[in-house]
């Protein structure tokens, strides 16, 4: 009770001080936009104030005369009796009782107010719903039967005595400024403050001088529009005898009309720089009324802290992921990188919050920094089934997802390289992989390759991808054609439905709609109907983009064969780029569990003249029955679009 007590008679002290600076410096200054955020501000402040705390810096001398007095106590309690005043316990009792009534007393006196402000608001709703809606000058106004006109948020309230006189406009162009203004949320602020401290007599000067500055304000902006301060004066003379009266509406008379005319026509402003005299005085506050902390000055041990900061450091380098998740990384393969995906039933991107790692079966999963591990165990009906998220110092959180086996429990400590499971194929899962992730708490997933320090990703090829490279050009469209192969009078490959030039435009088509609302990607077609395009025709569509890829089928000898094919040409200055786009595809295709080769050649006259990277992707073999019937389903068609979109957008 002392402490709250404490409290509120500093908020009483610093809005006793921003109200007196308000009265004499500002309050006939002229500039009312400002005065109306001072007296907000201050209410704010005068509440925050005795909430900051600042340390104590006379603590040393205090700490030094209150061990010197209890030492020479001590001296004297050798001769000296203390006698300890004890407090009956029914005075105590009586004294807990009174202050329990007391504050029992201003929490019902506190719902009371807050109750009325609410009836308040709900009579004016009421008042609404009965006033009669009248259009004037395109606004719609509310005629009722009061004495004065006044507003209330978005609400006008006229009298029907007003509206067909000649005041009528002016009273509108009133009431309209505070409904523009705002008013009503400085009024309604106000009043909450004073029904919750309805026993701090400040509150009230404050609201009083707030609605006098929605007055003056509101006048000025009038006066400006109609340039004739006479004739608005006259007006408010007619309002005097207004009685309605709500607290919380902005009414166009009340009782500041004599003080509103004297600010008519005061002509001279304050200068704004003069506002600035209040940054002084709220420093001067902050040290008066702002809690005092004593703090102890510790002298450092050593005076050269480096080795300190140096133990920090690397204490703190534990707690962040930095090495490779298996730990056997022989033959493991990254098979979907970090990033972007095309949904293939939203036809929208979609994050992959990771990277899959393809290993076999029961390889072992290390912990990447120290933790704490905050789940393990399986996700119920969850695509990553068995899983173990470990927490990082509060910084970090890294995630392993699709483990056969784990060997960690939640709550469980563990240290960088420690095994804490093992690769698996559990949850939505065809083949043996691992899903890691990264992320920062509270924030967004991040690219876990950035973070693994003990392996070269650009120099060794055992994950797959030899080296990542971003197609196209920064803050730009990344623009790629799709060659839909053959047309017209040449079919291609037939099959017993769709023919190889079919079954190409119909998978460029999908992928061009996947993209068509995509501020990332722009598809352009050689073909978008069945018609024959010369190939050299087809290469002047590379000159512009940044990826050329051209769609076809191939048979085989072998009836048994059937796979995916890329092929890229290994002698121009695109070879690198068209290799990984190649590549690419291959990860995606085999996170669908489809076989897939990528090969190099220097034929295919495509391959050789396009002026960007460029690939020939076969489709499939149309002398495989599987392959055949794959390629000629709508679910097969769509598919081949899904996996090339998600190249395409992996490639960004």
């Amino acid at each position: 009770m002392n402490a709250l007590l404490i409290y509120f008679l500093k908020v009483v002290g610093v809005q006793a001080i921003l109200y007196l600076i308000y009265n004499l410096i500002f309050h006939k200054s002229g500039r009312y936009a400002i005065n109306r955020f001072y007296l907000i501000l201050a209410l704010v402040v005068s509440f925050l104030i005795p909430f900051i705390s600042l340390p104590n810096l006379n603590y040393e001398t205090a700490t030094e005369i209150i061990e010197t007095e209890k030492t020479v106590w001590n001296e004297l309690s050798e001769i000296t009796t203390i006698q300890t005043e004890l407090i009956p316990v029914e005075t105590a009792n009586q004294s807990n009782y009174i202050t329990e009534f007391i504050i029992l007393a201003i929490s019902l006196l506190s719902l009371f107010l807050l109750a009325r402000l609410i009836f308040s608001h709900f009579k004016l709703v009421n008042l609404k719903r009965q006033s009669e809606q009248v259009v004037k000058n395109g606004f719609n106004i509310y005629c009722c039967n009061i004495e004065s006109p006044f507003s209330y948020f978005s609400s006008v309230f006229i009298p029907k005595s007003i509206i067909e006189s000649s005041s009528f406009d002016i009273i509108l162009k009133h009431e309209l400024v505070h409904v523009h203004k705002g008013h009503s949320i400085d009024r309604i602020f106000l009043e909450i403050i004073l029904a919750i401290c309805w026993f701090n007599p400040f509150h009230y000067l404050f609201r009083n001088r707030l609605i006098e500055t929605h007055e003056f304000q509101a006048d000025e902006e009038v006066i400006l529009l109609q340039n004739d301060p006479i004739h608005y004066q006259k007006v408010l003379y007619q309002q005097l005898n207004s009685k309605y009266n709500l607290v919380t509406a902005n009414h166009f008379k009340l009782n500041t009309i004599k003080t509103r005319i004297k600010m008519m026509n005061k002509k001279t402003k304050l200068s704004k720089w003069h506002y600035l005299l209040i940054l002084p005085a709220l420093a001067l506050m902050t040290f008066s009324f702002a809690n005092k902390e004593n703090v102890e000055f510790v002298e450092p041990v050593k005076s050269d802290v480096s080795e300190v900061f140096e133990n920090v450091l690397n204490s703190s380098d534990n707690f962040t992921p930095s090495i490779f998740p298996l730990k056997n990384v022989k033959d493991v393969k990254l098979t979907k990188g970090f990033g972007n995906r095309m949904h293939p039933i939203l036809k929208e991107e979609r994050m992959h919050e990771g990277i899959d790692l393809a290993t076999y079966k029961g390889n072992s999963v290390l912990a990447t920094a120290d933790g704490i591990v905050v789940e393990s165990g399986s996700i119920i009906e969850g695509a990553y089934g068995k899983i173990i998220r470990i927490e990082h110092n509060g910084i970090y959180e890294t995630a392993y997802a699709h483990l056969s086996e784990i060997n960690v429990e939640k709550g469980d400590q563990v240290k960088k390289g420690d095994i804490i499971g093992t690769a698996g194929t559990s949850g939505q899962s065809v083949e043996p992989h691992l899903h890691y992730g990264v992320k920062e708490i509270g924030k967004n997933y991040l690219n876990p390759v950035d973070f693994i320090k003990d392996y070269d990703f650009k120099t060794n090829s055992d994950l797959g991808l030899s080296t990542i490279i971003k197609l196209g050009k920064p803050n730009q469209k990344l623009k790629v054609v799709l060659d839909p192969g053959h047309g017209g009078k040449d079919k291609g490959i037939s099959s017993s439905n769709y023919a190889e030039k079919e079954i190409a435009l119909l998978v460029a088509n999908e992928v061009a709609k996947n993209f068509q609302n995509s501020d990332k990607v722009e598809i352009i077609l050689t073909r978008d109907k069945d018609e024959m395009v010369s190939l050299e025709d087809r290469i002047n569509y590379s000159e512009n983009s940044d990826l050329f890829v051209s769609l076809n089928a191939e048979a085989h000898e072998d009836t048994e064969e059937n796979m995916m094919l890329a092929f890229y040409n290994d002698n121009n200055e695109n070879t690198e780029a068209s290799k990984y786009f190649s590549e690419q595809l291959s990860h995606e295709f085999s996170g669908i569990n489809k076989k897939f080769r990528v090969g190099y050649t220097r034929g295919y006259y495509i391959l050789k003249n396009a002026k960007s990277p460029a690939v020939m992707f076969c489709m499939g073999y149309f002398s495989n029955p599987e392959s055949v019937e794959y390629l000629n389903s709508e679910k097969g068609m769509k598919e081949i679009a899904k996996e090339l979109s998600d190249a395409i957008v992996a490639a960004l």
